[in-house]
């Protein structure tokens, strides 16, 4: 059986289109955007993003897994935050990327909440652990 003409011309000028998409994704041409992959350091060295980490834990100090940390930014004017919020891990533990700045986190779970605040500096990482209550 013989394929139509156009649906032959279709299929080959479809091919370069595939090969050049697939080619693109294994070279890395589609850069993902997030706080487990920071931006390098800007054209001077210095990096301007720090990272602030802990545990979330429960009154009883049992670790609550899956719970969401929300960053506010308390500087005038606010530092962009790249992320709406971060997920704690199986362990409650946390770790967020952030400018150099002063930020409120928030957490929310199990009907409490906990709400802290901490100072990230350029290049070095602060632990801001939060209890529920």
């Amino acid at each position: 059986m013989r394929t139509p003409r156009p649906m032959m011309i279709a299929l080959l000028a479809a091919v370069p289109l595939l090969l050049g998409a697939g080619w693109m994704i294994a070279a890395g041409g589609d850069t993902p955007v997030s706080d487990s992959d920071p931006p390098g350091p800007p054209a001077g060295g210095k990096s301007v993003i720090g990272t602030v980490a802990g545990v979330v834990a429960r009154p009883d100090g049992s670790p609550v897994p899956g719970a969401n940390v929300q960053v506010t930014s308390l500087d005038n004017p606010q530092v962009p935050v790249p992320e709406i919020g971060v997920m704690t891990g199986t362990d409650g533990r946390y770790v967020w990327s952030l400018r150099g700045g002063r930020y409120e986190l928030k957490v929310a779970a199990d009907s409490a909440t906990a709400t802290g605040t901490t100072t990230v500096k350029a290049g070095q990482s602060v632990t801001l652990n939060l209890t529920l209550g």
